[in-house]
Protein backbone atom coordinates (compact mmCIF):
# COMPACT_ATOMS: atom_id res chain seq x y z
CA UNK A 1 0.00 0.00 0.00
CA UNK A 2 1.81 3.26 -0.98
CA UNK A 3 -0.52 5.70 1.40
CA UNK A 4 -1.63 6.25 4.84
CA UNK A 5 -5.29 5.61 5.43
CA UNK A 6 -5.02 7.07 8.66
CA UNK A 7 -5.32 10.85 8.13
CA UNK A 8 -4.39 13.34 5.02
CA UNK A 9 -2.32 11.58 2.86
CA UNK A 10 1.40 12.18 2.05
CA UNK A 11 2.39 15.23 -0.13
CA UNK A 12 5.24 12.96 -1.64
CA UNK A 13 2.78 10.00 -2.07
CA UNK A 14 0.53 11.94 -4.05
CA UNK A 15 2.87 13.69 -6.54
CA UNK A 16 4.69 10.28 -7.35
CA UNK A 17 0.99 8.58 -7.91
CA UNK A 18 -0.05 11.96 -9.90
CA UNK A 19 2.91 12.24 -11.84
CA UNK A 20 2.48 8.18 -12.86
CA UNK A 21 -1.20 8.86 -13.76
CA UNK A 22 -2.10 9.31 -16.82
CA UNK A 23 -4.65 11.52 -19.68
CA UNK A 24 -6.27 8.95 -21.66
CA UNK A 25 -6.91 11.62 -24.98
CA UNK A 26 -3.68 13.53 -24.22
CA UNK A 27 -1.23 11.28 -22.63
CA UNK A 28 0.91 12.16 -19.68
CA UNK A 29 1.45 15.44 -19.82
CA UNK A 30 3.71 17.64 -18.36
CA UNK A 31 5.42 15.97 -15.52
CA UNK A 32 5.92 18.80 -13.31
CA UNK A 33 2.15 19.89 -13.96
CA UNK A 34 0.50 18.39 -11.15
CA UNK A 35 3.21 19.99 -8.36
CA UNK A 36 3.16 23.10 -10.04
CA UNK A 37 -1.22 22.92 -8.99
CA UNK A 38 -0.46 21.53 -5.44
CA UNK A 39 1.87 24.11 -4.90
CA UNK A 40 -0.45 27.04 -6.16
CA UNK A 41 -3.24 26.09 -4.34
CA UNK A 42 -0.95 26.02 -0.91
CA UNK A 43 -0.33 29.54 -2.24
CA UNK A 44 -3.47 30.48 -1.95
CA UNK A 45 -3.40 30.71 1.82
CA UNK A 46 -6.82 29.80 2.83
CA UNK A 47 -7.87 29.67 6.33
CA UNK A 48 -7.73 25.88 8.19
CA UNK A 49 -10.86 24.17 6.78
CA UNK A 50 -11.91 26.73 4.41
CA UNK A 51 -14.04 24.84 1.38
CA UNK A 52 -13.22 24.83 -1.84
CA UNK A 53 -15.49 23.91 -5.19
CA UNK A 54 -13.70 22.24 -7.66
CA UNK A 55 -15.60 22.20 -11.15
CA UNK A 56 -12.82 20.48 -13.06
CA UNK A 57 -13.19 17.85 -15.84
CA UNK A 58 -12.25 14.31 -15.49
CA UNK A 59 -7.69 14.50 -15.50
CA UNK A 60 -5.33 14.75 -13.63
CA UNK A 61 -5.19 18.24 -13.20
CA UNK A 62 -8.60 17.87 -11.55
CA UNK A 63 -7.22 15.51 -8.86
CA UNK A 64 -4.14 17.58 -8.47
CA UNK A 65 -6.25 20.56 -7.37
CA UNK A 66 -8.43 17.91 -4.96
CA UNK A 67 -5.03 16.44 -3.17
CA UNK A 68 -3.86 19.73 -3.39
CA UNK A 69 -6.79 21.38 -1.76
CA UNK A 70 -6.62 18.49 1.27
CA UNK A 71 -2.84 19.42 1.60
CA UNK A 72 -3.36 22.81 1.98
CA UNK A 73 -5.52 21.91 4.83
CA UNK A 74 -8.57 23.32 2.97
CA UNK A 75 -11.61 20.81 2.24
CA UNK A 76 -12.27 20.18 -1.51
CA UNK A 77 -15.83 19.39 -2.93
CA UNK A 78 -16.01 18.40 -6.33
CA UNK A 79 -18.98 19.48 -9.15
CA UNK A 80 -20.02 18.43 -12.24
CA UNK A 81 -17.70 20.99 -14.66
CA UNK A 82 -21.06 21.89 -16.71
CA UNK A 83 -22.38 23.16 -13.27
CA UNK A 84 -23.84 26.65 -14.25
CA UNK A 85 -22.81 29.71 -12.22
CA UNK A 86 -26.62 29.73 -10.41
CA UNK A 87 -25.62 25.93 -8.94
CA UNK A 88 -22.34 26.91 -7.72
CA UNK A 89 -23.30 30.02 -6.36
CA UNK A 90 -26.12 28.22 -4.79
CA UNK A 91 -24.20 25.64 -3.59
CA UNK A 92 -21.55 28.04 -2.16
CA UNK A 93 -24.02 29.62 -0.30
CA UNK A 94 -25.20 26.69 1.53
CA UNK A 95 -22.39 24.84 2.68
CA UNK A 96 -19.70 28.01 2.72
CA UNK A 97 -17.71 28.28 -0.17
CA UNK A 98 -14.49 30.20 0.05
CA UNK A 99 -12.95 29.43 -3.09
CA UNK A 100 -13.71 27.73 -6.62
CA UNK A 101 -11.42 26.30 -8.76
CA UNK A 102 -12.52 25.75 -12.44
CA UNK A 103 -10.43 25.70 -16.01
CA UNK A 104 -11.64 29.82 -16.77
CA UNK A 105 -13.80 31.30 -14.45
CA UNK A 106 -15.39 35.17 -14.80
CA UNK A 107 -14.96 36.33 -11.35
CA UNK A 108 -17.80 38.98 -12.03
CA UNK A 109 -20.16 36.11 -12.12
CA UNK A 110 -19.39 34.61 -8.55
CA UNK A 111 -18.67 37.72 -6.56
CA UNK A 112 -15.39 38.01 -6.50
CA UNK A 113 -12.52 40.36 -8.11
CA UNK A 114 -9.66 38.05 -9.09
CA UNK A 115 -8.39 34.84 -10.13
CA UNK A 116 -5.46 33.29 -9.41
CA UNK A 117 -3.84 31.04 -12.05
CA UNK A 118 -2.94 27.43 -10.58
CA UNK A 119 -1.01 26.29 -13.86
CA UNK A 120 -1.68 26.43 -17.54
CA UNK A 121 -5.14 24.33 -17.30
CA UNK A 122 -7.04 25.97 -14.37
CA UNK A 123 -7.49 28.88 -11.71
CA UNK A 124 -8.80 29.87 -8.43
CA UNK A 125 -11.71 33.14 -7.33
CA UNK A 126 -11.41 33.92 -3.62
CA UNK A 127 -15.10 34.35 -3.28
CA UNK A 128 -16.35 37.25 -1.89
CA UNK A 129 -17.89 37.49 1.72
CA UNK A 130 -15.96 34.45 2.41
CA UNK A 131 -17.58 32.62 5.75
CA UNK A 132 -15.41 31.71 8.59
CA UNK A 133 -14.79 27.62 7.93
CA UNK A 134 -16.87 25.47 9.36
CA UNK A 135 -15.21 22.06 8.63
CA UNK A 136 -11.71 20.52 9.64
CA UNK A 137 -8.78 20.08 7.82
CA UNK A 138 -8.53 16.46 6.31
CA UNK A 139 -12.44 16.27 5.14
CA UNK A 140 -14.32 15.91 1.98
CA UNK A 141 -17.92 17.34 0.92
CA UNK A 142 -19.33 14.54 -1.22
CA UNK A 143 -22.24 16.26 -2.92
CA UNK A 144 -25.51 13.90 -3.02
CA UNK A 145 -28.03 16.02 -5.24
CA UNK A 146 -29.88 12.56 -6.72
CA UNK A 147 -30.41 11.30 -3.06
CA UNK A 148 -31.18 14.83 -0.48
CA UNK A 149 -30.87 17.63 -2.96
CA UNK A 150 -29.01 19.87 -5.40
CA UNK A 151 -27.21 21.59 -2.83
CA UNK A 152 -26.57 19.06 -0.28
CA UNK A 153 -23.69 17.04 0.57
CA UNK A 154 -21.71 14.61 2.53
CA UNK A 155 -18.86 15.00 5.27
CA UNK A 156 -16.43 12.33 5.13
CA UNK A 157 -12.86 12.32 6.68
CA UNK A 158 -10.77 11.64 3.84
CA UNK A 159 -9.40 8.74 6.02
CA UNK A 160 -12.50 7.23 5.89
CA UNK A 161 -12.83 7.32 2.42
CA UNK A 162 -8.96 5.52 1.81
CA UNK A 163 -10.30 2.82 4.15
CA UNK A 164 -13.36 2.44 1.82
CA UNK A 165 -11.18 2.54 -1.19
CA UNK A 166 -9.17 -0.23 0.13
CA UNK A 167 -11.80 -2.75 1.36
CA UNK A 168 -13.09 -2.35 -1.98
CA UNK A 169 -9.78 -2.65 -3.89
CA UNK A 170 -9.27 -5.79 -1.40
CA UNK A 171 -13.01 -7.30 -2.48
CA UNK A 172 -12.27 -7.09 -6.44
CA UNK A 173 -9.03 -8.28 -5.77
CA UNK A 174 -6.82 -4.62 -7.22
CA UNK A 175 -3.14 -4.87 -6.89
CA UNK A 176 -0.24 -2.70 -7.06
CA UNK A 177 0.80 -3.55 -10.51
CA UNK A 178 -2.95 -2.83 -12.21
CA UNK A 179 -3.99 -0.15 -14.39
CA UNK A 180 -6.95 1.61 -13.45
CA UNK A 181 -8.79 3.56 -15.91
CA UNK A 182 -11.80 5.82 -14.36
CA UNK A 183 -13.91 7.39 -16.86
CA UNK A 184 -16.91 7.80 -14.54
CA UNK A 185 -17.17 11.92 -13.42
CA UNK A 186 -14.92 11.73 -10.42
CA UNK A 187 -17.38 14.23 -8.67
CA UNK A 188 -19.55 10.81 -8.46
CA UNK A 189 -18.35 8.99 -5.34
CA UNK A 190 -18.09 6.10 -6.89
CA UNK A 191 -15.58 7.36 -9.25
CA UNK A 192 -13.61 9.34 -6.85
CA UNK A 193 -13.19 6.48 -3.77
CA UNK A 194 -13.35 3.23 -5.27
CA UNK A 195 -11.32 3.78 -8.48
CA UNK A 196 -8.69 7.13 -8.18
CA UNK A 197 -8.42 6.76 -4.45
CA UNK A 198 -8.42 3.14 -4.60
CA UNK A 199 -5.64 3.37 -7.19
CA UNK A 200 -3.37 5.69 -4.44
CA UNK A 201 -4.15 3.59 -1.91
CA UNK A 202 -2.99 0.49 -3.64
CA UNK A 203 0.16 2.27 -5.66
CA UNK A 204 -1.87 1.71 -9.01
CA UNK A 205 -1.11 3.39 -12.28
CA UNK A 206 -4.16 5.58 -13.32
CA UNK A 207 -5.50 6.60 -16.82
CA UNK A 208 -8.38 9.36 -16.70
CA UNK A 209 -10.84 9.95 -19.44
CA UNK A 210 -14.55 11.23 -19.05
CA UNK A 211 -18.05 11.05 -20.41
CA UNK A 212 -19.60 10.42 -22.80
CA UNK A 213 -19.07 7.03 -22.63
CA UNK A 214 -19.22 4.52 -25.97
CA UNK A 215 -18.74 0.75 -26.18
CA UNK A 216 -16.06 1.34 -28.84
CA UNK A 217 -14.27 4.36 -27.11
CA UNK A 218 -13.91 2.29 -23.37
CA UNK A 219 -12.03 -0.85 -25.15
CA UNK A 220 -10.40 1.54 -27.01
CA UNK A 221 -9.15 3.05 -24.26
CA UNK A 222 -8.22 0.01 -22.59
CA UNK A 223 -5.92 -1.35 -25.32
CA UNK A 224 -4.50 1.68 -26.18
CA UNK A 225 -3.40 1.67 -22.07
CA UNK A 226 -3.01 -1.66 -21.10
CA UNK A 227 -5.60 -0.91 -18.24
CA UNK A 228 -6.42 -4.12 -16.15
CA UNK A 229 -9.03 -2.41 -13.97
CA UNK A 230 -12.20 -0.14 -14.83
CA UNK A 231 -15.82 0.22 -13.73
CA UNK A 232 -19.21 1.23 -15.14
CA UNK A 233 -22.52 2.55 -13.86
CA UNK A 234 -25.12 0.04 -14.56
CA UNK A 235 -26.50 2.05 -17.81
CA UNK A 236 -23.22 1.95 -19.41
CA UNK A 237 -22.88 -1.59 -18.41
CA UNK A 238 -26.27 -1.86 -20.17
CA UNK A 239 -24.63 -0.78 -23.39
CA UNK A 240 -21.86 -3.07 -23.42
CA UNK A 241 -23.77 -5.88 -22.81
CA UNK A 242 -25.49 -5.64 -26.26
CA UNK A 243 -22.54 -4.00 -27.70
CA UNK A 244 -19.23 -6.00 -26.93
CA UNK A 245 -16.01 -5.69 -28.23
CA UNK A 246 -14.60 -8.19 -30.84
CA UNK A 247 -11.66 -10.30 -29.67
CA UNK A 248 -10.36 -11.80 -25.94
CA UNK A 249 -11.21 -9.90 -23.37
CA UNK A 250 -8.45 -6.53 -22.54
CA UNK A 251 -9.38 -6.47 -18.84
CA UNK A 252 -8.95 -8.57 -15.70
CA UNK A 253 -11.40 -6.87 -13.62
CA UNK A 254 -14.88 -5.11 -14.68
CA UNK A 255 -16.68 -3.64 -11.97
CA UNK A 256 -20.33 -2.50 -12.12
CA UNK A 257 -21.50 0.13 -9.38
CA UNK A 258 -25.07 1.45 -8.58
CA UNK A 259 -28.31 -0.55 -8.76
CA UNK A 260 -28.79 -4.13 -9.73
CA UNK A 261 -27.71 -5.25 -13.48
CA UNK A 262 -30.65 -7.09 -15.00
CA UNK A 263 -29.19 -10.91 -14.88
CA UNK A 264 -29.52 -11.00 -18.64
CA UNK A 265 -27.45 -8.57 -19.31
CA UNK A 266 -25.07 -10.35 -16.32
CA UNK A 267 -25.08 -13.33 -18.38
CA UNK A 268 -23.85 -11.31 -21.53
CA UNK A 269 -21.17 -9.90 -20.31
CA UNK A 270 -19.63 -13.54 -18.40
CA UNK A 271 -20.34 -14.49 -21.61
CA UNK A 272 -18.80 -11.57 -24.17
CA UNK A 273 -17.70 -9.03 -21.81
CA UNK A 274 -14.18 -7.42 -22.05
CA UNK A 275 -13.42 -8.78 -18.93
CA UNK A 276 -11.95 -11.86 -17.38
CA UNK A 277 -13.90 -11.33 -13.82
CA UNK A 278 -17.19 -9.34 -12.94
CA UNK A 279 -18.16 -7.62 -9.99
CA UNK A 280 -21.38 -5.97 -9.37
CA UNK A 281 -21.14 -3.57 -6.22
CA UNK A 282 -23.49 -1.48 -4.08
CA UNK A 283 -22.79 1.54 -2.11
CA UNK A 284 -24.48 5.11 -1.48
CA UNK A 285 -22.03 8.55 -0.95
CA UNK A 286 -23.60 8.44 2.57
CA UNK A 287 -22.15 5.09 3.47
CA UNK A 288 -18.63 6.20 2.19
CA UNK A 289 -19.58 4.34 -0.40
CA UNK A 290 -19.54 1.55 -0.93
CA UNK A 291 -20.93 -1.39 0.77
CA UNK A 292 -21.05 -4.94 -0.94
CA UNK A 293 -19.59 -6.57 -3.69
CA UNK A 294 -20.50 -10.04 -5.70
CA UNK A 295 -18.09 -11.85 -7.85
CA UNK A 296 -20.06 -12.58 -10.20
CA UNK A 297 -17.62 -14.55 -12.25
CA UNK A 298 -17.32 -17.40 -9.49
CA UNK A 299 -21.36 -17.35 -8.54
CA UNK A 300 -24.36 -19.25 -9.86
CA UNK A 301 -26.89 -17.77 -11.90
CA UNK A 302 -29.54 -17.31 -9.31
CA UNK A 303 -27.38 -14.74 -7.65
CA UNK A 304 -26.75 -12.82 -11.04
CA UNK A 305 -29.53 -10.45 -10.02
CA UNK A 306 -27.73 -9.94 -6.29
CA UNK A 307 -25.25 -7.15 -5.67
CA UNK A 308 -23.70 -9.41 -3.11
CA UNK A 309 -22.63 -9.59 0.44
CA UNK A 310 -21.53 -6.70 2.81
CA UNK A 311 -17.55 -5.68 2.81
CA UNK A 312 -15.16 -6.57 5.60
CA UNK A 313 -16.12 -4.52 8.92
CA UNK A 314 -19.51 -3.13 7.52
CA UNK A 315 -22.71 -4.84 8.75
CA UNK A 316 -26.31 -4.06 7.34
CA UNK A 317 -29.71 -5.24 8.02
CA UNK A 318 -33.38 -4.24 7.28
CA UNK A 319 -36.11 -2.46 8.64
CA UNK A 320 -39.68 -1.65 8.19
CA UNK A 321 -40.22 1.48 6.19
CA UNK A 322 -43.33 3.33 5.16
CA UNK A 323 -43.88 3.18 1.35
CA UNK A 324 -45.06 0.29 -0.81
CA UNK A 325 -43.28 -2.35 -3.00
CA UNK A 326 -41.06 -5.64 -2.28
CA UNK A 327 -38.26 -5.66 0.52
CA UNK A 328 -37.50 -3.58 3.41
CA UNK A 329 -35.08 -0.75 4.03
CA UNK A 330 -31.29 -1.27 3.87
CA UNK A 331 -29.54 0.25 7.03
CA UNK A 332 -25.55 0.04 6.75
CA UNK A 333 -23.46 0.59 9.95
CA UNK A 334 -19.81 1.56 9.17
CA UNK A 335 -16.83 3.14 9.89
CA UNK A 336 -17.20 4.65 6.62
CA UNK A 337 -20.39 6.91 7.04
CA UNK A 338 -20.51 10.17 6.67
CA UNK A 339 -19.71 12.59 9.86
CA UNK A 340 -22.80 14.31 9.09
CA UNK A 341 -25.00 16.35 5.88
CA UNK A 342 -24.26 19.86 4.89
CA UNK A 343 -25.96 22.54 5.37
CA UNK A 344 -26.92 21.98 8.47
CA UNK A 345 -26.79 18.01 9.48
CA UNK A 346 -26.32 16.93 13.04
CA UNK A 347 -23.24 14.43 13.64
CA UNK A 348 -23.46 11.12 13.17
CA UNK A 349 -23.04 8.97 16.28
CA UNK A 350 -23.81 6.07 15.79
CA UNK A 351 -22.21 5.04 12.46
CA UNK A 352 -25.09 3.81 10.66
CA UNK A 353 -27.28 5.02 7.86
CA UNK A 354 -30.39 4.14 6.75
CA UNK A 355 -30.53 3.97 2.93
CA UNK A 356 -33.98 4.98 1.49
CA UNK A 357 -33.44 1.73 -0.72
CA UNK A 358 -35.05 -1.53 -0.37
CA UNK A 359 -33.64 -5.06 -0.23
CA UNK A 360 -34.14 -8.53 0.29
CA UNK A 361 -31.02 -10.46 2.13
CA UNK A 362 -30.89 -14.06 2.08
CA UNK A 363 -30.01 -16.56 4.25
CA UNK A 364 -26.51 -16.57 3.24
CA UNK A 365 -26.03 -12.95 3.00
CA UNK A 366 -26.40 -11.76 -0.50
CA UNK A 367 -28.43 -8.08 -1.08
CA UNK A 368 -30.92 -8.46 -4.02
CA UNK A 369 -31.82 -4.68 -4.45
CA UNK A 370 -35.65 -4.10 -4.89
CA UNK A 371 -36.46 -0.66 -5.57
CA UNK A 372 -35.42 3.05 -4.42
CA UNK A 373 -37.39 5.69 -2.27
CA UNK A 374 -40.15 7.03 -4.13
CA UNK A 375 -38.42 10.98 -4.73
CA UNK A 376 -35.32 9.21 -6.32
CA UNK A 377 -34.98 8.25 -9.59
CA UNK A 378 -32.15 6.86 -11.69
CA UNK A 379 -32.77 8.29 -15.40
CA UNK A 380 -29.44 7.64 -18.12
CA UNK A 381 -27.30 6.95 -15.61
CA UNK A 382 -27.38 10.26 -13.53
CA UNK A 383 -29.53 9.93 -10.12
CA UNK A 384 -32.26 12.73 -9.46
CA UNK A 385 -33.82 14.10 -6.37
CA UNK A 386 -36.96 14.92 -7.38
CA UNK A 387 -38.12 17.22 -4.36
CA UNK A 388 -35.29 19.84 -5.68
CA UNK A 389 -36.98 19.83 -9.24
CA UNK A 390 -40.26 20.73 -7.69
CA UNK A 391 -38.68 23.26 -4.95
CA UNK A 392 -37.21 25.08 -8.02
CA UNK A 393 -40.81 24.95 -10.34
CA UNK A 394 -43.18 25.83 -7.30
CA UNK A 395 -40.71 29.13 -5.80
CA UNK A 396 -41.58 31.13 -9.48
CA UNK A 397 -44.33 33.47 -9.54
CA UNK A 398 -47.18 32.10 -10.80
CA UNK A 399 -46.77 28.71 -10.09
CA UNK A 400 -48.84 27.20 -6.97
CA UNK A 401 -48.29 23.37 -7.43
CA UNK A 402 -45.38 21.06 -9.11
CA UNK A 403 -45.58 17.82 -8.79
CA UNK A 404 -43.13 14.95 -10.55
CA UNK A 405 -44.68 11.33 -12.22
CA UNK A 406 -42.07 8.76 -13.34
CA UNK A 407 -42.74 6.64 -16.39
CA UNK A 408 -41.30 4.43 -19.20
CA UNK A 409 -41.16 6.20 -22.76
CA UNK A 410 -41.40 3.73 -25.69
CA UNK A 411 -37.87 2.61 -25.42
CA UNK A 412 -38.42 1.28 -22.08
CA UNK A 413 -36.18 3.66 -20.54
CA UNK A 414 -37.07 5.31 -17.33
CA UNK A 415 -38.13 9.21 -17.57
CA UNK A 416 -40.04 11.93 -15.36
CA UNK A 417 -42.39 14.45 -16.25
CA UNK A 418 -42.96 17.72 -14.33
CA UNK A 419 -46.51 18.90 -13.91
CA UNK A 420 -47.05 22.26 -12.89
CA UNK A 421 -50.20 24.18 -12.23
CA UNK A 422 -49.83 28.15 -12.83
CA UNK A 423 -51.85 31.30 -12.85
CA UNK A 424 -51.37 31.82 -16.83
CA UNK A 425 -50.62 28.59 -18.73
CA UNK A 426 -49.31 30.30 -21.60
CA UNK A 427 -45.62 30.42 -23.50
CA UNK A 428 -43.99 33.13 -21.03
CA UNK A 429 -44.77 30.99 -18.21
CA UNK A 430 -43.71 27.64 -19.56
CA UNK A 431 -40.78 29.32 -20.93
CA UNK A 432 -39.56 31.02 -17.15
CA UNK A 433 -40.02 27.37 -15.52
CA UNK A 434 -37.54 25.74 -18.76
CA UNK A 435 -35.02 28.47 -18.25
CA UNK A 436 -35.44 28.11 -14.11
CA UNK A 437 -34.38 24.64 -14.54
CA UNK A 438 -31.69 25.00 -16.97
CA UNK A 439 -29.62 28.00 -14.69
CA UNK A 440 -29.44 25.04 -12.10
CA UNK A 441 -30.20 21.31 -13.47
CA UNK A 442 -27.46 19.68 -15.40
CA UNK A 443 -29.04 18.36 -18.74
CA UNK A 444 -29.15 14.73 -17.89
CA UNK A 445 -31.51 16.22 -14.47
CA UNK A 446 -33.76 17.92 -16.60
CA UNK A 447 -37.73 16.38 -17.40
CA UNK A 448 -38.34 15.01 -20.61
CA UNK A 449 -41.68 16.59 -20.31
CA UNK A 450 -43.25 19.78 -18.78
CA UNK A 451 -47.08 20.22 -18.47
CA UNK A 452 -48.80 23.49 -17.13
CA UNK A 453 -52.30 23.60 -16.04
CA UNK A 454 -54.35 26.43 -14.76
CA UNK A 455 -54.69 26.46 -11.10
CA UNK A 456 -58.03 26.45 -9.47
CA UNK A 457 -59.52 28.28 -6.60
CA UNK A 458 -58.42 25.44 -4.13
CA UNK A 459 -54.33 25.27 -5.44
CA UNK A 460 -54.44 29.26 -4.87
CA UNK A 461 -55.62 29.21 -1.36
CA UNK A 462 -53.40 26.83 -0.75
Amino acid sequence: MSASITGVPDRAAVLAFLAASVDAESGPGRSDEPEVVVDAVAGLDLPPGSLVLIAMPNGRVALAAFFGVLLAGAVPVLLPPAAGAARINEISRQLGGAALIAPRIDPARYGATEVHPLGDRCEAALLADRPHPRYQPGEVVLMTSGTSGITSGCLHGVDALMRNADRHATAIGQRADDTVLVSLPLYYSYGLVAQALAAFVRGARLVVSGPPFTPRSFTDIIRAHDVTVSSLTPSAAARLAVDPPAGPPALRVLTVGGDALDPAQVGSLLANGPQQELYLTYGLTEAGPRVTTLAAHREPEHRWGSVGVALPEVRTYLRDAPGEGPGAELVVESDTVLRRRVPGGAPTVTGSVATGDRFDIDADGYHFFRGRSGDSVIVAGEKIWLPSVRRIAAELPGVRHAATTVYRDDHNELRYRLDVTVDDPGPRQAAEIERALNRVLLRAERPHRITLGKATTEEWRK
